[in-house]
């Protein structure tokens, strides 16, 4: 009763400080950077929720529902093969569940999947997500979580809350990549507590942990990596701890389940060939292949040039935290009565919420350059400083009221670096899009000039768009579908014009 009458308000509190912070930020025009993973999940609930998710077997579709729109591929698919039929594209480098659960929460309030709605998810998303922090440092410090503010792990709390990569990625931002952060935070937690607490025979851990496990593989393929790290923990300690062989066997069913209805899903669209074929294609696109077809040296380069703008993100999103790390082992070397010793279950901890991250990193690097890959790691900065925070605070080497002081000026900088690093956005999507919308009919094919085409463009046209060079590509395509009329748009500076074009006329200017 003590966390819901005086530790929630608190942390709620906390919360709803980032929340006004972020408000400038929320329901405006999709434009900022990543906001395109916005555009893309809604194009698929959108769709969904207008024409029946039945309709597409439940598989994130990227067609609208207009016989002008199909066999259009707007960022649905690297090989093109993962189209059905009728024309329809799909997106299946996520598995679904991130598009599933908002959408099916939209459906029973009767709200069409939008911005602000979606936003405001994400925002509850990231709440929870600063709970789990929470329990996590009561965990690691054996205090109960239930039980009066505990003060290293309101600290974490702060830390996670206005990092700037989780005000932006946690808010403005949402697709399979944010969604599974959620899943990670709570999955490390639940087998974190499963090992401490010896509870490998407990029916309730097991199904949590599995479940956990469950929708994280069917999330995002953090997932896998997330049961390969649980596998090489479990598999190191199995001889000293039999026990380890229920965590190995809960881990291994789960994820074979998980994976073998995943492949089977998507293999419902266009075929077993075509779905290895998308996935061949995703990987060589994200994963960290790249320059091999081009000799030993050029993948180096490629990979090290990779390395390097993940590197330069972890330190873009995380400078301030490396400062107070360094000021903290500052201490622990300066002064004689403080040591900084992780005890068994920080390092299990550090193994469980770092390793996957590391995978993910190896195996998918060209994947990894997109900023938002570094979310991940918030979980173990802010648990760590909040188990810092708490060994500086017993050792007495720093007064309380400095250490105050020094936890309100790092918000501060959060929330300064937050709003210098989502400053400049491009704005010229959203009124072209609507301008499509409102200037075209559905029986109208719409033709673009510019071969990348913005996922916000066709989310606020609410049309799919072809890229064609010329009016006369444009009326060839046409021609090649068996269709009528289309409109050929030119953005500019001043505006944007249109051409009508027919298979049996000229282009009007």
């Amino acid at each position: 009763m003590d966390f819901i009458k005086r530790t929630f308000p608190l942390l709620f509190g906390i919360f709803l400080i980032s929340v006004v912070v972020r408000l400038p930020e929320l329901n405006r025009p999709l434009s900022k950077h990543h906001e395109f993973c916005t555009a893309i999940s809604l194009r698929i609930m959108q769709v969904w929720y207008d024409n029946g998710i039945e309709k597409y077997n439940y598989n994130p579709v990227m067609t609208f529902n207009n016989p002008a729109d199909k066999f259009i591929n707007n960022n649905a698919n690297a090989s093109g093969k993962m189209i059905d039929s009728s024309g329809n594209y799909y997106y299946v480098s996520h598995p679904p569940f991130a598009y599933y659960f908002p959408f099916f929460i939209f459906k029973t309030l009767h709200i069409r999947p939008d911005v602000l709605p979606l936003q405001l998810l994400n925002l509850l998303f990231h709440f929870i997500s600063g709970l789990f922090v929470y329990f996590m440092v009561c965990l690691l410090s054996f205090n109960r979580a239930r039980s009066l503010p505990y003060r290293p792990a309101v600290v974490a709390f702060v830390i996670y809350t206005f990092l700037p990569v989780t005000l932006w990625f946690q808010g403005n931002v949402y697709m399979s990549d944010m969604a599974v952060h959620l899943l990670f935070i709570i999955g490390v937690y639940t087998a974190l507590k499963m090992i401490i607490r010896q509870k490998f025979y407990s029916p309730k851990y097991i199904f949590f942990y599995a479940l956990c496990l469950a929708l994280m593989l069917y999330t995002s393929w953090l997932g896998v990596f997330f049961a390969v790290g649980i596998l090489i923990y479990s598999l190191l300690h199995v001889r000293s701890n039999k026990s380890f062989h229920i965590l190995i066997w809960t881990t291994v069913i789960t994820t074979i389940l998980m994976l073998r209805l995943i492949v089977y899903q998507y293999s419902q669209i266009n075929g077993l060939e075509a779905y290895l074929m998308e996935m061949f294609n995703r990987y060589i696109q994200r994963g960290s292949l790249e320059g091999t077809d081009q000799g030993l040296f050029h993948f180096m380069f490629a990979y090290l040039w990779l390395f390097k703008t993940l590197l330069y993100n972890y330190i873009i999103h995380y400078i301030v935290v490396y400062i107070v790390i360094g000021l903290f082992f500052y201490l622990a070397t300066s002064r004689k009565k403080l040591k900084i010793v992780f005890s068994e279950n920080g390092y299990r901890f550090i193994w469980l919420s770092v390793l996957p991250v590391l995978l993910l990193h190896f195996f998918f690097l060209n994947y990894s350059v997109q900023d938002f890959t570094v979310l991940y790691a918030s979980l173990f900065f802010s648990v760590l400083l909040g188990i810092l925070y708490d060994k500086v605070k017993k050792s007495g080497a720093v007064p309380i009221r400095y250490m105050q002081i020094g936890l309100a000026l790092t918000v501060a900088v959060f929330i300064c670096q937050y709003q210098a690093m989502n400053f400049f956005a491009r704005d010229d999507s959203q009124w072209q899009g609507n301008k499509i919308a409102k200037s075209s009919g559905k029986e109208d094919v719409i033709f673009w000039p510019a071969p990348e085409i913005e996922p916000q463009l066709v989310f606020y046209a609410q049309r799919n768009i072809r890229y064609a060079s010329s009016a006369k590509e444009a009326k060839a395509f046409l021609i090649q579908r068996g269709l009528k009329q289309g409109i050929y748009y030119l953005p500019g500076e001043g505006g944007m014009l249109q051409s009508k074009i027919t298979v049996d006329s000229i282009p009007s200017n």
